[in-house]
């Protein structure tokens, strides 16, 4: 848990949504390529930012996972509807799997929002987790389509 300075004044207390929160929203089929994504041999931990990055193509995920390409392939789009993955795509290089770990801080430095946060229920707190997490995949995946 950590608290927000602003202004000189210190703020909030952390918010974490566990990831295995907004996973439970998904389908088995997504459930299981998360697991195989996250402990994929191509995949590296950043504890900064709490996401792992995996180089693996969808049919390579489909082979692991024991299923068809199809399924493999809306086993991710059903990941990325709820942020937990993102795809970024590089001119000349491999297409790079982010796949969240960490949980995720819906904290605000603003007083009366923190309040309104710490009262509100769990199922709002993953609804918000999983908005936020959208908001900053989409800038991300804009941002890597510019280049």
């Amino acid at each position: 848990m950590r608290n927000f300075r602003l202004g000189g004044c210190e703020y909030g207390h952390g918010l974490p949504v566990a990831v295995e929160d907004i996973l439970a929203r998904t389908p088995e089929r997504a459930q299981m390529a998360y697991t195989n994504l996250v402990t994929s041999a191509t995949t590296q931990y950043d504890a900064e930012s709490g996401w792992s990055c995996a180089y693996i193509t969808q049919q390579a995920l489909a082979d692991e996972m024991f299923v068809c390409l199809r399924t493999a392939t809306r086993a991710i789009r059903d990941l990325r509807e709820v942020g937990l993955v993102r795809l970024l795509v590089w001119p000349g290089a491999k297409t790079e799997t982010q796949i969240r770990v960490a949980p995720v801080d819906i904290s605000s430095p603003f007083g009366p929002v923190q309040a309104e946060l710490a009262r509100a229920p769990r199922q709002q707190l993953v609804e918000r987790a999983i908005t936020q997490l959208m908001a900053q995949n989409r800038r991300l995946e804009e941002l890597a389509a510019e280049i």
